[in-house]
Formats: C-alpha cells, sequence, structure tokens
C-alpha cells in the first residue's frame, strides 16, 4: 500500500520519516480537519463585527428579565407573590389548584428569606423562557401546519435542536451575551422550544379539512378560519405544548444554574459541591414546589394525572415526538355524566344533629380566641427559652389558642378545623348533595375527631419541666403553663361537634354510588397495620433534636464556668481564667446534643398521643374493613371515624413540627419521629379515602307520567 500513500499524501523533502500507510492511524493526524478552529474564528468574527445584532438579540431577555424578576418579584412583598400566583391558578384551572399553589408558594417563603428570594428568580426565570417560547413557537407551529414547504424547512432544525446536547452550544450563547440570566435563558429555549413548535403544527394539521373548507366556503377569510376555526381546535395540542415547555424548562435549571443564572438551580449546585445536605434539603424542597406549582397552573383539565417526576421523564423521553403525549380517543377522559333527579331533602333528624354540629364547631373557634396558657409558654417552650418565664418576664400573662406562647399551631388547626367545619355543615344545611364530595358529611366528622384529638394532646401532653438558669446563673423550675378555658372549651367544642356528626351521618340520606366491597379488605387493614407500626416506632425516634448552649451543658461543666466567673471577677485576676472560661465555653458548644423522643419524660410526649390516635384506627378500621359483618352505614361510619384517627395523628405532629418552624430559637429542630408520625397518619387516611368517596347524597327521581289507558273498543260495532 505504500504506492496509495504516495499518491495521496504529498512528502515533502524536510520529512525525514517515513510517511505512514493509509491503514494506521497515525495517519489521521496529517488529514485532521480544524473544526474548532473555524468554529473559533466564526464566533470570534461575529462578536466583532454583528456587536450592534447582538445587542438587539439580547434587548428582549434583558428587559424581560429586568421587568419581571427585578423590578417586579423582587422588589414586592412575598404574599402579593403568592396572591397573584393565586389569582392565576384559579383563573387557569380552579380554587382547588388555586389553594394548593398557595400553600405550595407559602411553604417556600417560610424556608427563609433568602430561599424565598431564589424561589422568586427561579419563577420569573421559567416565566420569561416559557413566554418567549410561546412567543416564537406557536407562530413558527402555525405557520409549519399551513404551510408545507416551511415545516420541511424547520423539521430539520428541531432535530438538531433536541439531539445536540446544551454543553455543545452553551460556550457561543456565554461568549456572545456574558454569564447570566440571558445566555442561560436562550440555551433554555433552544433546549425547550421545539416541543410547542411540533405540537403547535400538529394541532393545526389535525383540525379537520371538512371544517375548514366549510369556514371558506362561508366567505371566512383566512385570519378569521385560523382564529375561529384552527386555533379552538387545536387548543389541547398547544396547551399540551406549553407544558412540556415548561416541564423542559424546569429540568434545565441545573444547567441555567452553571450558567450563573441565580434561583434555586443555584443553591442546589451549591449544595452538592460544598456537600451541605441541609442547604439540599431546603433548597431541594422549593424546587420541587415550584416545580409542581408551574406544572399544575399549565395543565389542561383532563391531564392531572400522574407526579411531576413521571411527567418530566415523559418529557425528556418524547423529545422528538411530543404527539404521543396526547391522549388518543379512546383514552380521552370521559365527562361526567349528568345525573338527572334532584338529592334528597334534609330529615327533621339530620337537622337537629347538623344544628348541633354547628354549635360543636362554633365553640371550637370561639376556644381559639380564649385563654389556652399562663405565666409560661407549654409546646414553645421546649425550642423558645424565653417562653420558659426564667426572669419571670411571663409571670401573669395569659395566652389565647393563636398565640406563639399559647396553643401556637395546636390552636390554629383547631381553628382551621372549625371554620371548615362551619363551611361544611353550612353548605350542607342549605344545599344538600350540591357542595363538593370533600365538604360532606364523614368529611365534617374527620375535621371534629381531629380537632377534638388537637385539644386532647394538648391539655395531656407535658410540659418543659428541665431546670433552666437565669441572667445570674442559678438555676430555676419552669413554671407551670397550665391549663386554661380555651383548651377546655375546644376539647368540649370538638367532642360535641363529634357527637353531632356522628348522628348527622347516622340519619344522612347517603347512598353508595358503586358497590361496596362486601369481604375483607385485607390490603387497607394491612396498611393500616403498617402505619401504626411506624408510628410506634416514631414514639422512640427523635421528636426534638436540641443543640442550644443553654440546655446542652451538664451541671459539672456549668458549676466550673460559674466557679472561674467568681475568680474572674476578684481583684487581681489573670487573663488565664478569661482563657479557660473561652475553652470551657467551646466544650460546652461541643457538648452532646438533647434528644427527645415521643414518650420520654423530659419531653411533650406527643408521640404516645399520635400512637394512640393510630391504635384507635386501627380499632375502628376492624368494623370498616369488614372484618366483622357488612352493613353500608356502619362501613360509612366505621371509615369516616378510622380516616379521623388518622388524621390526628398527622394534625399531631404537624401541629408540634409548625409550632417550633415558628417561635424556636436557633439550634433547635423537630425530630425525625414527628415526619414519621405525620406521614403514618397520612398514610392511614390515604387507605380509607377510597370507600368514603363511592358514597354520595341520595338522588331522587320523579316517577315517570302514567299513559293514557286505551279505550276499550266494542267488537259488536264493528
Amino acid at each position: 500500500m505504500s504506492w496509495l500513500s504516495s499518491v495521496f499524501f504529498a512528502q515533502t523533502p524536510a520529512v525525514t520519516k517515513e510517511s505512514p500507510d493509509v491503514l494506521d492511524n497515525e495517519v489521521l493526524d496529517q488529514w485532521r480537519i480544524p473544526f474548532g478552529d473555524w468554529s473559533r474564528e466564526i464566533i470570534f468574527w461575529i462578536d466583532n463585527q454583528m456587536q450592534s445584532v447582538l445587542d438587539v438579540i439580547e434587548w428582549p431577555f434583558k428587559q424581560l428579565i429586568d421587568l419581571l424578576v427585578r423590578d417586579f418579584l423582587l422588589e414586592i412583598s412575598w404574599v402579593w407573590v403568592v396572591l397573584i400566583l393565586m389569582a392565576v391558578a384559579i383563573l387557569a384551572r380552579n380554587i382547588k389548584v388555586g389553594v394548593f399553589v398557595g400553600v405550595a408558594l407559602f411553604i417556600c417563603g417560610i424556608l427563609g428569606d433568602n430561599y424565598w428570594i431564589e424561589t422568586a428568580r427561579t419563577i420569573g426565570f421559567i416565566a420569561v423562557a416559557v413566554l418567549l417560547c410561546a412567543i416564537i413557537g406557536i407562530p413558527v407551529g402555525v405557520l409549519c401546519g399551513r404551510f408545507e414547504g416551511v415545516w420541511k424547512g424547520v423539521r430539520p432544525v428541531l432535530d438538531a435542536m433536541q439531539v445536540v446536547h446544551s454543553f455543545v452550544y452553551m460556550l457561543p450563547f456565554i461568549f456572545f451575551w456574558g454569564i447570566g440570566e440571558v445566555s442561560a435563558t436562550m440555551v433554555t429555549m433552544v433546549f425547550a422550544l421545539p416541543p410547542l413548535i411540533r405540537l403547535t403544527n400538529l394541532g393545526i394539521r389535525q383540525v379537520p379539512a371538512d371544517v375548514v373548507e366549510a369556514a371558506r366556503a362561508y366567505g371566512a377569510t383566512e385570519m378569521r378560519v385560523l382564529f375561529d376555526v384552527q386555533f379552538p381546535l387545536a387548543r389541547p395540542a398547544i396547551m399540551t405544548g406549553l407544558n412540556q415547555t415548561l416541564l423542559l424548562s424546569i429540568s434545565m435549571l441545573g444547567i441555567a444554574a452553571i450558567m450563573g443564572a441565580g434561583g434555586l438551580g443555584q443553591l442546589l449546585f451549591r449544595a452538592i459541591s460544598g456537600q451541605d445536605v441541609a442547604l439540599a434539603a431546603s433548597a431541594g424542597l422549593a424546587f420541587f414546589l415550584v416545580a409542581v406549582v408551574l406544572d399544575r397552573i399549565s395543565q389542561r383539565e383532563a391531564s392531572d394525572t400522574g407526579n411531576l417526576l413521571r411527567r418530566i421523564r415523559m418529557a425528556w423521553a418524547n423529545r422528538r415526538t411530543p404527539e404521543a403525549l396526547l391522549p388518543s380517543a379512546d383514552q380521552a377522559v370521559a365527562q361526567p355524566e349528568v345525573i338527572p333527579g334532584k338529592f334528597a331533602a334534609i330529615s327533621k333528624n339530620e337537622r337537629i344533629f347538623m344544628t348541633f354540629a354547628f354549635v360543636g364547631a362554633a365553640i371550637a373557634i370561639i376556644s381559639t380566641f380564649l385563654t389556652w396558657t399562663s405565666n409560661a409558654g407549654k409546646m414553645s417552650a421546649f425550642g423558645r427559652l424565653a417562653d420558659l418565664s426564667a426572669e419571670g418576664q411571663l409571670d401573669g400573662m395569659n395566652f389565647n389558642g393563636l398565640n406563639a406562647s399559647g396553643g401556637s399551631w395546636f390552636g390554629i388547626s383547631v381553628l382551621a378545623l372549625g371554620v371548615f367545619m362551619i363551611i361544611s355543615v353550612t353548605l350542607s344545611y342549605f344545599f344538600p348533595g350540591r357542595p363538593p364530595r370533600w365538604l360532606a358529611v364523614d368529611a365534617f366528622l374527620i375535621a371534629a375527631v381531629s380537632a377534638t384529638s388537637l385539644a386532647t394532646a394538648h391539655i395531656f401532653a407535658r410540659s418543659y419541666s428541665s431546670l433552666v438558669r437565669n441572667s445570674e446563673g442559678l438555676p430555676i423550675q419552669p413554671p407551670d403553663p397550665g391549663t386554661g378555658i380555651g383548651v377546655i372549651l375546644a376539647l368540649v367544642g370538638g367532642l360535641i361537634a363529634v357527637g353531632g356528626a356522628i348522628g348527622w351521618l347516622s340519619s344522612a340520606r347517603y347512598t353508595p354510588y358503586f358497590p361496596l366491597r362486601t369481604t375483607i379488605t385485607w390490603t387497607r387493614l394491612f396498611g393500616v397495620v403498617i402505619a401504626l407500626l411506624i408510628l410506634i416506632g416514631s414514639m422512640f425516634a427523635s421528636w426534638s433534636v436540641d443543640q442550644r448552649a443553654e440546655t446542652v451543658v451538664s451541671a459539672e461543666l456549668q458549676a466550673q464556668i460559674d466557679d472561674l466567673r467568681e475568680r474572674a471577677n476578684e481583684p487581681g485576676a489573670s487573663a488565664t481564667l478569661a482563657t479557660e472560661l473561652l475553652v470551657l465555653r467551646a466544650r460546652a458548644s461541643d457538648a452532646e446534643d438533647v434528644i427527645n423522643d415521643g414518650i420520654t419524660a423530659d419531653g411533650s410526649q406527643l408521640g404516645l398521643w399520635a400512637m394512640v390516635a393510630g391504635g384507635l384506627a386501627l380499632m375502628t378500621g376492624f368494623p370498616a374493613f369488614n372484618l366483622y359483618s357488612y352493613r353500608e352505614r356502619r362501613l360509612w361510619l366505621w371509615s369516616a371515624l378510622t380516616a379521623g384517627f388518622g388524621a390526628s395523628a398527622a394534625f399531631i405532629s404537624f401541629s408540634w413540627i409548625a409550632t417550633h418552624v415558628r417561635s424556636s430559637d436557633v439550634n433547635f429542630a423537630s425530630g425525625v419521629g414527628s415526619f414519621f408520625a405525620m406521614g403514618a397518619g397520612l398514610m392511614i387516611v390515604a387507605f380509607v379515602l377510597p370507600a368514603l368517596r363511592k358514597i354520595r347524597r341520595t338522588r331522587i327521581y320523579d316517577d315517570p307520567p302514567a299513559l293514557p289507558k286505551p279505550t276499550p273498543t266494542n267488537s259488536a260495532n264493528r
């Protein structure tokens, strides 16, 4: 093959080494294509000669980011941002989605100011990216759908945008527009834009041709055909395209963080780089909530199924074939059938029990404005030493159920449940059968049981009893916060509401719309047993982790510190005493954390009460899951009670966690046991809800009109 090498590879006299054979890999170095050098020269030329064009391209990105993020989201109060997005969710979807959006963003806010700032930046960044994708993608998709030549030219570009990894074209964007939000938004658009163009094109093409021709035959202009015929019929596909663009934009937040775009992705990137578990957990929670909020707002009404991670995975898997995400004709969600007839009227007995239920709920609401604790905090004192009244500054003070030193989130939860019960019984009284299913009598019973359990747990929970020290270092026994009239009244009101709800449920005219199982539902029973085992385990897990120096210092160490203080005040004390004092303080800060489980006498023992609620859920679950006998009314009642006790365990745990989120000192946090208990309570509710959803208010159907009797004929007259 030497002759072939001499033909294709010229040899210069300066080369003394024999040229490699064409079959050798070394020959590739002589035919190296300098594609990188060509690209560099092109980029340098564009940067030097077309700076004005680059500025024009950058202008809309920069202006929108400055207007939406810096001048709006970061300038106004976080409360207004939450309310605005709630209003958008209600207008775009429904009240249920709006409430979820408000709760999710509220959680992002209470994570801290720094997290909220990055949350606002993330929302603004994604909003700008999706808005610009819509401005570009929908018109291009329409052109592709109406003109075949445009589609043939655009399709290869879309394939390249989806196949080439973002790392490949990231550097040119950074080179042209620098590190920051502008270049990150452009890279995000390159990745997220194709599904919107493809689905818009598909939606326009799927409009029946006879409908379009009929519109033209009636004299409609092309613009009327587009906006009055094609756009309305293509709307499901276009909305799916917008949702897919949003999901892909969310998945690019990590790349945007690398490019210096800021937001929650930057916090996650920083947490991974520094192996900061706490930062990663908080930023990850906020990231997840923002992603779910934006996804729920952009979904179509019939596409609420599937969790966020699955939807993002499907969006990635179908980047080149987004039409596969559209439901087929046989998979389309059927509209609920309109059932004729009217709902059964409320009977006299039902009205009586509804009145009792209303009174109990009203008492529970009123109780939250009365005294729950005095002289010191009860739940809040575990996490905030100021509530222990070590200096006597809280002596003689009373705290109601909403005060941080009073009922705190136990009282707030009772108030929320009371308002829910009032709404439920009022709407059911005046509009029987019309309110949403989650406002029915069984939901009232669940809320009443939860409110009663919260008041019971607050009354019988232990208060903080460990010795504390005043400013002079002297040990003081914390005062007993006592039990105020408010929490007792909350218990009384809850019991009245429970009694009224049981009577209301027993006399209410409700009927299963779907057949109930007549055999033992072992799956649900097994799930409740597992949840109870988790609750038992949560009792022995940590419910509070105290790292404060004021509480982790042992008596021996405190005695040494007191002795050094006295010696330091003596005349002629040396500077070495101050050094020794600093060493002892350092030892105090490094002391072992104080961890209390859910049953220890030094803690609140709320884990025990959460387990009691779980045990009652299991006891009521036996008849609820057909273990004894099958009677629809009893199954319904026991199922509602089981869900109520499961919700009670969840509410007790949640109120403990939220109380210390609201008022605890630094270095004090709720333990993992409280989270396990809350999850187990929600698990019980989840296993019972399917049975409750099958029961609705009875419908009454009018008898059809009687047919006229045939007139007898006399055969003799024929």
